[in-house]
């Protein structure tokens, strides 16, 4: 990690946050003009530590799939949902397994 002096951080922390007002300028992550035409989003969720399998995988295949107890705030956007098993980021060489991730 590269040194950086505690003056260098707060010249730019203060650039960054008078830029803040700005950013929704920026036609990326501005409000459409016409409230009905919003872009649509990605939401990646990703548990670092693990999941209850049976409490948050859904046991049927397809678009009519019942949420389980973790997921089930998410039951609103549930007809929006594609749930993904099975990504794996193989880690290669010599540790353990909380090491490779």
């Amino acid at each position: 990690m590269a040194f950086q002096s505690r003056r260098a951080f707060l010249k730019e922390l203060g650039l960054s946050t008078a830029v803040l007002p700005l950013i929704m300028h920026l036609p990326s992550l501005g409000f459409a003009a016409d409230a009905r035409i919003r872009k649509q989003r990605l939401i990646v969720m990703f548990s670092p530590n693990g999941i209850v399998p049976k409490a948050y995988w859904p046991d049927e295949v397809g678009d009519k799939f019942e949420l389980k107890e973790i997921m089930e705030p998410l039951k609103p956007y549930q007809d929006q949902m594609l749930v993904i098993k099975g990504i794996a980021d193989r880690v290669r060489g010599d540790g353990d397994s909380h090491m490779r991730g």
